[in-house]
This record gives C-alpha cells, structure tokens and sequence, in this order.
C-alpha cells in the first residue's frame, strides 16, 4: 500500500468515524428533543395541578376570612359616622313624632275624663 493510499484510507476512515459521530449526536439531540417535550408536558400539568390547588385554598381562605371577619369586634356591624348620624337624626324624628302622639292621646283621655266628670256632677 502506497502513501497516498494509506492517507486516503485513514481520512476515509476520519470521515467514517465523524459522520457516525454525527449521526449519534443527531439521534441523542432527537432523544433529547423527545425527553425536553416530556418534561415540559410534566411541568405543564404539574402547574395546573398547582393552579388549581391554589384557587381552592384561595376560595377557602376567603371564605375563612369572610367569618373572620364577622367575629372580630370590629367586623361585621360597624357603622361609618355618616350611618350613625343618619340613625340619630331618623331617631330623634321617630320619637317627636311619637311623642305628639302620646301628647294628644293624653290631652284626649283628659279632656273627655274632665268632661265626663262635669255632666255627671253638674247633671248635663
């Protein structure tokens, strides 16, 4: 075997080996590709699991917190200074008029008491 041969058949075996090194590199990018996609599927519904997780303790807390906050002593019945004003003034108009009602009732059962009293002694 000449020089030449002998070059040729070590560069044709260089390019064998680089081309088989090329076709493993293809298969293990494809492999990984196919294993990237897995993952990211996993991950995907790994999320949504979490999301919906979250959403339910998120729908439990509020409601927690709702009751929460209807037992803490300043939840619940608190009224603002405006709601409280409008109370009062609607009250005190309630009881005038209330009142006026118990005044005139009275001055009726008096003014008929009073003149019953005087037909009976003055024989009207």
């Amino acid at each position: 075997m000449t020089e030449a041969e002998g070059r040729l058949d070590k560069l044709s075996y260089e390019l064998g080996r680089n081309a088989k090194g090329l076709e493993d590199l293809n298969k293990l990018f494809e492999q990984h590709c196919k294993d990237d996609d897995r993952r990211h599927e996993e991950n995907v519904a790994l999320l949504r699991a979490n999301n919906e997780a979250i959403e339910a303790q998120s729908k439990a807390l509020e409601k927690l917190a709702a009751r929460v906050g209807l037992m803490s002593p300043g939840g619940g019945g608190v009224l603002s200074r405006k709601q409280v004003a409008v109370l009062a003034v609607v009250g005190t108009g309630v009881m005038v008029v209330v009142g006026w009602m118990i005044e005139a009732a009275v001055k009726w059962a008096v003014g008929w008491f009073i003149g019953s009293i005087l037909k009976v002694k003055l024989g009207g």
